[in-house]
């Protein structure tokens, strides 16, 4: 089992504050003069004849004035450009400008060509109404080029142009000094000379492999000048990685030069693609010894860094570099998903040929890994000193508040480019990251306090909507939050507050329960003191729940200056009488004016949730082994534990379990007696597990018999028959054995094989269960015979939502000819994915269909490192726990697939119900709108549900879930009276 591949996503550029109307390089630029005879086209431009057809001058629609440009395609059709030739001076900076509209089907294109490619390029964001776009560049060796107009992105690509419709204006090109006012340059970086790595080869490590851009000229293209038009990470002038971590480019400049900088051209914001965290500049002279130049990242960010979303392109460059070499070296660390279209390296004066290396070293991979971290941590520290600036500027304060809290700005920006590099051993990328991240956050707290928030603020929103650090309540709240818990015996389901602290100071308090049964802070209520951590993606999250610390008979709790902290209450009603109660939470503090008091009302219905649900749940654990992904041998015990106790029953195994031992005579017989060491071991760790699913991975051929053989079939059934006897032994049955002989089969060669297994399986243990998990875009095309060789059919969740409904149709009938239905999902990063729509709405899409199954990639996978320290991470993180070496954490992700289950099994008890009434003969008026409610309630969940809002970012209502569910709770008990 493997994640699933990333989607692709849509190209936005940065944004000019106005149109253009000034003197330049480029002649007719608003496209206000007619070509002699012809007063549809613009004069100065040429295109060819078929091109002519598609553009036309008009003086009714324009930017600055009423002319423009404007193209216009019915059809899908190959589109040449217009264009201009040009002069200008070479190793000059220079400003390309354009203004765009466009009606959102097409993205014009505006982009400088020189003689050894391209030098600049402008792209519209698909905008309705005018915008203008800008972008800065070096003419290196160039002192000519062929300034060209594209009617849409893909045509520039070299492929269709979409049929739509653009209008073009104010097309010009001017020295930096010359740029008119009204032009917001959108990068304020001057390259310090000509790009010197223009042309030059360069070496791979690894090798690219991200499918959709990769092509035979990846070993030119970061060098040849050419800036990728169109989607990204799509097009073939981007080279791209997935989880390489570091990718390392080497590129060779053929004689040492002097170097003064570097940049490195990508895209990031959308479908889990983030910003490096981490580029680290290495120099050689001979290409032996190496010394460090510094981490681009940080030497680019220093003055901001672009926002984690939405989807930009943007250059990381700096000209601060004093070295020189003929070597320079890049360690990249952008995973999971590495992408690049540029990296260009800037020549300095002759003067650094004679500066010493500071250090040399001999294993560049010891500095990358220290610097990475250190790199990440400037970053969070930038990027929010930065917010919280901007946050004061259009703050209302008193104009000397103002400037005083700028001032301080000033002062902890001078000391967070002071960071020294080495990081304390236990570092967490826990918020706030250190003192220096502190005093950032309570630059907020007269903010807080301006908006009329007393000392400590208790509020409340949708506990599953994403929280940030420094956020407040939307207004003032008249009093704190009434919390309330609805539930059946014997669940766990939670409820939250948040406290936001607008003291210049940490504030410490001390939260109680009470009202409840048995003493103060009683046992079925768990109080956890949610944390911020911050994540690859840079997008902080309150996800992790960790117990509260708990000390002279009450929960202590800390809040720094200007921060919120988020108190999640997790109830467990196992030894909770049914009935109503009326508790309070309360919280005190000795700096607080008095103590918050929030009501709490917990009602508990006449009915229990099963100890052993009726849905299946598991999630690719592979806890087979002693280590695989981020289980360790340390944290295993903890990892099943915390899986047993959210209703994981079908724990996953790699094919290492399967008997071993097998030898087999000429007629395929076994002849050895097989063995179960590595089986018995797994089934060991999990006592009760209702199903052993086991990830074969099988191919071709079986212990060197090529498939389809009389001896292949006999070799195989003599194997699983040997397994299942050994399942017998363990009073075990067959049908726990769950198999996944081919994964994700989406192609011919892979459907045969399942087949041609599966009837050897079947033909001698009909009972073992055959899962499998096809993403054929559409499965109707994979041979029809492959499907009654199969039990569970598990078809991928986040697909299913974004395929046309015949995908869906297909496997609803599968379901119906007496297939077993589950689904599973695999997309990530899975801290960024939302805990309702993605992993609490799956089991409702299990109500929808009949579905019986509900599988996530993966449990134990965290991206090869911490999810306490996220920058450190060589992949995309899937766990819904919180995971390190040694620990295990409950985090909001896994409960929400908790209370998944909870809600599937109080649906399904209401059917129940029905079906026991209607067996009766019952004919009570409430069996109708029951009947309903069982059907349209999860019709109703799922109306807020689509593959564009998995995201957790993504607004939308994520409160449907609890009404549709309490709204059962009380049909049930009213239905039990019957």
């Amino acid at each position: 089992m493997r994640p699933c591949r990333l989607p692709i996503a849509v190209l936005l550029l940065p944004l000019l504050a106005s149109c253009v109307l000034a003197a330049g390089a480029v002649k007719n630029p608003e496209f206000v003069d007619r070509a002699t005879g012809n007063a549809a086209w613009p004069a100065e431009w040429t295109a060819a004849p078929a091109v002519m057809s598609l553009y036309a001058a008009v003086d009714d629609d324009g930017c600055a004035d009423k002319d423009s440009l404007h193209y216009q395609a019915e059809a899908e059709q190959a589109v040449g450009p217009v264009t201009q030739s040009l002069a200008f001076k070479p190793n000059t900076d220079y400003v390309l400008v354009a203004s765009f509209k466009s009606d959102g089907k097409v993205l014009p294109v505006v982009r400088l060509k020189g003689p050894d490619g391209q030098l600049a390029m402008v792209v519209s964001d698909g905008t309705k109404t005018w915008k203008s776009f800008s972008a800065r560049f070096n003419s290196g060796a160039a002192d000519h080029g062929t300034l060209e107009i594209w009617g849409d992105a893909e045509a520039a690509a070299s492929k269709p142009a979409l049929a739509g419709a653009a209008a073009i204006d104010g097309v010009n090109l001017y020295l930096p000094s010359e740029v008119p006012a009204t032009v917001t340059v959108a990068t304020d970086f001057t390259p310090p000379g000509p790009n010197i790595a223009l042309g030059k080869p360069y070496a791979l490590s690894p090798r690219p492999g991200y499918s959709y851009c990769t092509d035979p000229d990846d070993t030119k293209q970061l060098t040849d000048g050419v800036r990728t038009v169109g989607y990204f990470w799509t097009q073939k002038t981007t080279v791209g990685w997935q989880n390489a971590a570091p990718a390392i480019v080497s590129i060779d400049l053929q004689k040492v030069q002097p170097i003064a900088g570097v940049s490195y051209s990508t895209a990031a914001g959308v479908a889990g693609v983030a910003w490096p965290n981490s580029i680290l500049i290495l120099v050689s002279d001979d290409g032996t010894t190496w010394a460090s130049a510094g981490d681009l990242i940080s030497l680019a960010t220093v003055k901001g860094a672009p926002p984690p979303e939405p989807y930009s392109t943007h250059s990381f460059a700096t000209d601060a570099l004093k070295t020189h070499g003929r070597y320079v070296k890049l360690y990249i660390d952008q995973p999971p998903y590495t992408f690049v279209d540029e990296i260009e390296v800037y020549r300095g004066p002759d003067a650094l040929l004679e500066l010493p290396y500071p250090k040399t070293m001999d294993d560049p991979l010891a500095i990358f890994e220290q610097k990475r971290v250190h790199a990440a941590v400037l970053w969070r520290l930038r990027s929010d000193l930065g917010a919280a600036r901007d946050a004061i500027a259009a703050a209302k304060l008193p104009d000397a508040e103002k400037r005083g809290l700028l001032d301080q700005t000033a002062a902890i920006g001078a000391d967070v480019e002071k960071l020294p590099e080495e990081l304390p051993k236990d570092f967490k990328t826990i918020l706030p990251l250190n003192d220096l991240h502190a005093r950032i956050y309570a630059l907020y707290a007269p903010l807080h306090k301006a908006q009329g928030l007393p000392l400590l603020t208790a509020w409340q929103a949708n506990r599953w909507d994403p929280l940030q650090p420094t956020e407040g309540p939307p207004k003032k709240p008249s009093a704190p939050p009434h919390l309330r818990v609805q539930m059946m015996r014997n669940e766990i389901r939670g409820e939250a507050f948040n406290l936001t602290n607008a003291s210049a100071d940490e504030i410490r308090l001390r939260l109680t329960i009470s009202g409840f049964p048995g003493d103060e802070n009683p046992a079925c209520i768990s109080v956890r003191e949610v944390p911020f951590t911050d994540t690859r993606e840079r997008r902080p999250i309150a996800d992790a729940l960790p117990e509260a610390t708990r000390a002279a008979g009450a929960y202590r709790l800390t809040i720094p200056s200007g921060m919120t902290r988020q108190v999640w209450l997790s109830v467990n009603s196992l030894d909770v009488k049914p009935g109503k109660y009326e508790g309070k939470v309360t919280v005190s503090g000795s700096r607080l004016a008095g103590d918050i008091v929030m009501p709490l009302s917990l009602r508990v219905y006449p009915f229990d949730m099963p100890a052993r649900p009726s849905i299946h749940v598991g999630g690719w654990d592979y806890t087979n082994g002693p280590t695989m992904y981020d289980a360790t041998r340390e944290n295993q015990a903890a990892l099943i534990s915390a899986l047993t106790a959210n209703y994981v029953d079908t724990p996953w195994a790699t094919s290492s379990v399967q008997p071993q031992n097998a030898k087999f005579d000429a007629d395929g017989n076994l002849t050895t007696d097989l063995q179960f060491t590595n089986w018995d071991e797994w089934v060991a760790k999990w006592p009760g597990a209702r199903l052993y699913a086991v990830f074969l991975a099988v191919g071709d051929s079986f212990a060197g018999e090529k498939m389809g053989t009389p001896r292949f079939t006999r070799m195989v059934s003599e194997w699983i028959t040997g397994w299942v006897k050994h399942l017998g032994d363990q009073d075990l049955q067959p049908e726990q054995l769950v198999l996944l002989l081919y994964d994700e089969p989406s192609e011919p060669k892979g459907y045969e094989i399942i087949k041609t297994w599966a009837m050897a399986i079947n033909a001698a243990q009909p009972r073992v269960t055959l899962f499998e998990d096809p993403t054929s875009k559409d499965p109707a095309e994979a041979d029809p015979a492959v499907w009654p060789e199969l039990d569970i059919l598990c078809p991928n969740l986040p697909m299913l939502l974004g395929s046309p409904p015949s995908f869906r149709e297909f496997y609803a009938g599968l379901k119906q000819s007496g297939k077993t239905l589950w689904f599973y999902s695999c997309s990530g990063p899975g801290k960024m994915l939302d805990p309702i729509t993605y992993h609490r709405s799956q089991f409702w899409w299990n109500l929808e269909m009949g579905a019986e199954g509900s599988f996530y990639w993966a449990f134990g996978d965290e991206g090869g490192g911490s999810s306490w320290n996220a920058y450190m991470q060589q992949r995309t993180a899937f766990s819904p726990l919180f995971i390190a070496p040694d620990s295990v954490t409950d985090a909001k992700h896994m409960a929400a697939i908790r209370e998944g289950v909870q809600d599937y099994e109080c649906v399904m008890m209401l059917r129940k119900r029905l079906a026991e009434l209607e067996a009766k003969g019952s004919k009570s008026p409430l069996l109708e709108p029951a009947r309903k409610l069982s059907v349209e309630g999860p019709d109703r969940v799922l109306a807020t549900i689509n593959i564009k809002n998995l995201g957790w970012f993504a607004p939308k209502d994520r409160g449907v879930m609890d009404q549709v569910r309490v709204e059962v709770l009380d049909m049930l008990e009213k239905l039990a009276k019957l």
